[in-house]
């Protein structure tokens, strides 16, 4: 793994494994024999394995799995949930605020929970609320059950505090909402003034990748938990409300992709894998295997027939939409992939990544040649963007620089001293605008025709603060 992507997942804290709780329920994972399947959430009738399950997960099995099981409680399946503890049912079904568990949890009965960390958010609470209100159903019984394993991940609190990065930033299909990705949130911001209109949470860890369904009703955001899953979040737009959840990958997401039709969503994951989402049924389509290392970028032709993903294995690959069928590979580069992008003609693609230089091949039916290289900077490359006129490629590099490159990769301008790494670039689809984020979670907007910063670095996210009371002591970015 390069260094760039051992700091990226090393920031902040982890995702809450060994935050504990004495009386919360934990979740219960669903598997097919052998293989897991994705979960979806339904946002009018919740249930344990889809909408209470993932909130849990990062909270309270540490404590309450079978070989540590504070107030004897055991919480490695949905049995042993409704059994309860020491203390007697944690859960009476179509009672949320008789329950001891929401007791706890909103600081009703002490010690409040989750113990030693903040509360959880209050969307979290409501969403195990309703699923108690309505009956506390367990999964169905053609699900078959595996206990959940703890992980081995420690919970490692800030000793200052620390403001989530920057890791994923996306322009609506009409320019009037950027969404911006950062510590189990996303931020939707209005361009023009800056101001926040909404902030959607319950991500289990970062948000890596934004996508916006075609017709901008729908906004999905990736990312998950390092070496436990992947997680697909979508969010409708105007209400701010949960649509699904999609889950089904190994480990964290790093990309994701919305297809022209709206039908599909792909994903790139650090488990080698791609995936492709039906996203109105809320399960996978095709799981494409060919890569032989983390995928960090996924890219859909604009017609919507080919896919393209690019990896750590130095290599782009372009498949097949229909049949999931790999057409071509594209291995000229020296090293690990972070980023690609189509020209808005579709004949061409363009990659970058660690070794500094910027790739674009000419694409013709099956195949597809190595057109120009260049390296076009000191540092690695973490961000690519083509913009929408086909006239400008831009890259983000960990040099601290913006760079701005005709089609044929000759240098038009660039923005030198960054603050801190650019490691997420998005251009509006009018082309007038460049939305860059970064890793101390400063965002800036730059008109693409002066190159010129608008409104100054603005701050995205909040700060999150120590638990040991030393808010004194000088912030910290990283």
């Amino acid at each position: 793994m390069s260094n760039c992507q051992q700091k990226l997942r090393a920031v902040c804290r982890t995702a809450g494994l060994g935050i504990v709780c004495a009386l919360i329920p934990t979740t219960w994972a669903i598997f097919q024999t052998g293989t897991a399947q994705p979960r979806v959430m339904a946002a009018s009738t919740p249930s344990f394995s889809a909408d209470v399950a993932p909130i849990l997960q990062k909270n309270c099995l540490a404590c309450h799995s079978g070989s540590v099981h504070k107030s004897a409680l055991i919480l490695e399946s949905y049995s042993a949930l409704m059994k309860g503890g020491k203390h007697g049912p944690s859960i009476l079904p179509h009672d949320a605020n008789g329950s001891r568990i929401i007791q706890m949890l909103e600081g009703d009965i002490d010690p409040q929970m989750p113990a030693g960390a903040d509360p959880l958010p209050s969307s979290d609470i409501d969403r195990i609320k309703a699923w108690i209100n309505a009956g506390a159903e367990g999964p169905p019984a053609s699900e078959a059950a595996s206990a959940l394993k703890v992980s081995n991940a420690p919970d490692i609190q800030p000793e200052v505090a620390v403001v989530s990065p920057v890791t994923a930033i996306r322009f609506s299909p009409d320019g009037k909402v950027l969404a911006v990705g950062g510590y189990r949130e996303v931020r939707l911001i209005d361009p023009a003034s800056g101001n926040v209109l909404a902030t959607l949470s319950g991500h289990s860890n970062y948000v890596r990748s934004i996508a916006f369904s075609p017709d901008g009703k729908l906004l999905a955001a990736a990312g998950g938990s390092p070496q436990l899953e992947g997680e697909i979040k979508i969010w409708e737009l105007q209400s701010h409300q949960l649509i699904k959840t999609l889950v089904g990958h190994k480990d964290c997401i790093y990309s994701i992709a919305w297809s022209p039709d709206g039908k599909v969503i792909a994903s790139g994951s650090y488990d080698k894998m791609v995936k492709l989402w039906d996203v109105a049924a809320g399960k996978e389509l095709l799981n494409l295997q060919d890569h032989i290392d983390a995928v960090f970028a996924v890219a859909f032709s604009p017609d919507g027939q080919h896919l393209a993903s690019a990896s750590q294995d130095r290599t782009v690959k372009i498949w097949n939409v229909a049949t999931g069928q790999r057409l071509y590979t594209l291995s000229d580069a020296l090293d690990g992939l972070t980023g690609i992008a189509y020209s808005p003609s579709g004949d061409q693609i363009a990659a970058a990544g660690y070794d500094k230089t910027i790739y674009v091949w000419q694409l013709a039916g099956d195949d597809g040649h190595l057109s120009q290289s260049l390296i076009a900077d000191e540092e690695s490359l973490l961000a690519l963007a083509w913009s929408p006129d086909g006239k400008t490629i831009v890259t983000a590099s960990s040099d601290g620089s913006i760079r701005f490159r005709d089609a044929k990769l000759d240098l038009v301008s660039a923005i030198d001293n960054q603050t801190d790494w650019v490691q997420a670039l998005d251009i509006s689809p009018d082309g007038k605008w460049l939305a860059a984020g970064r890793f101390n979670g400063t965002l800036s907007l730059y008109d693409l025709k002066t190159y010129r910063e608008v409104g100054g670095q603005r701050p995205v996210f909040d700060s999150l603060k120590p638990h040991n009371g030393n808010e004194a002591r000088e912030a910290a970015g990283r």
